[in-house]
């Protein structure tokens, strides 16, 4: 007698949520004039600005939730930091996306990503976030170094101070790099965002049918059958994957992926044998670690949204 499963039900993760993913490029913008009044320059780090004489270096500024910025330079306007002002910094690098997974984290919705072209670089622009535990107007640029840490700028305001935002806007587009290479490209390629998307979007139509029949109370035979194929769909496409020549700016991003898709593959190989071995507690296990690894691939495909691939 074969044992019941009908309490382990495997509505794991619903579906592959971003895998549309990045059927067209984010916007792409040039960098807006700096202000006429400008008279003051500053070095932050890798970067120089220029700012606006009403412009003052502060102390500290307000915290930022999850954005831990190493070395801070904060200009404030008359040097208030409360209401108004521009961070910059370093974040470190070895994340697969520019903005780390912890400020991530506290953001309520993925934001919209522009490509900004500055004077000597570009950088990923995410205007109008929207912060837990932040209520002030929050907008941050990204310039990705190889090999080395993310150089940051974040403009905030309250509401009542909101005009301060075009203000920090135009002194961030004064930027100019001390002591270091422009960053590489940072344009979405229309070609490799097609064939990452057809790779992705067939392993989810496999994966949709295929757990529509994974019902809860299914046979563990048919479990194990199902769970089977679904192993070798993600086998199929983390080989897929690995066909794929990332540019610099998408080489991180693309690893965690193919990790997260050989993570899946074994979850499911582990399902299928856990699903005739006549053991609740194994096949309970290895559904969370499904359930996991299919969480972790979507972290995955999100993070690409953060480099301007739309989904």
């Amino acid at each position: 007698m074969h044992t019941s499963y009908r309490n382990l039900p495997i509505a794991l993760v619903p579906v592959l949520v971003v895998v549309a993913i990045i059927g067209y490029m984010a916007g792409h913008a040039r960098s807006r004039a700096a202000p006429a009044e400008k008279s003051r320059t500053i070095v932050a780090g890798s970067v120089l600005l220029d700012y606006p004489s009403n412009w003052r270096p502060a102390g500290a500024a307000p915290q930022i939730p999850g954005l831990s910025i190493a070395h801070p330079v904060v200009l404030s306007p008359d040097g208030d930091a409360a209401h108004a002002g521009l961070i910059t910094g370093q974040l470190p690098g070895g994340e697969p996306t520019p903005l780390p997974a912890r400020f991530i984290a506290h953001v309520r919705q993925i934001p919209d990503t522009e490509v900004v072209d500055l004077p000597e670089t570009q950088a990923y622009g995410y205007a109008r976030l929207s912060i837990q535990g932040f209520s002030r107007m929050l907008s941050i640029y990204a310039l990705p170094s190889p090999g080395g840490n993310t150089t940051v700028l974040a403009c905030y305001a309250s509401v009542a101070f909101s005009a301060y935002m075009r203000t920090c806007e135009q002194i961030v587009a004064t930027l100019t790099l001390v002591g270091q290479q422009p960053s590489y490209d940072l344009t979405p390629e229309p070609g490799y965002a097609g064939r990452l998307s057809a790779s992705i979007g067939a392993l989810d139509r496999q994966r949709v049918a295929l757990r529509g029949e994974m019902r809860s109370g299914a046979p563990p035979p048919t479990v194990q059958r199902l769970a089977t194929r679904l192993a070798t769909g993600f086998a199929n496409a983390g080989a897929s994957l690995a066909l794929l020549e990332p540019s610099l700016a998408t080489d991180q991003t693309q690893a965690t992926l193919s990790r997260s898709i050989l993570r899946a593959r074994d979850a499911y190989t582990a399902l299928a044998a856990a699903a005739t071995a006549g053991s609740p507690a194994r096949f309970a296990a290895a559904r969370t670690q499904v359930y996991e690894a299919e969480t972790s691939v979507n972290a995955a495909l999100e993070s690409f949204a953060l480099l301007g691939y739309r989904t």
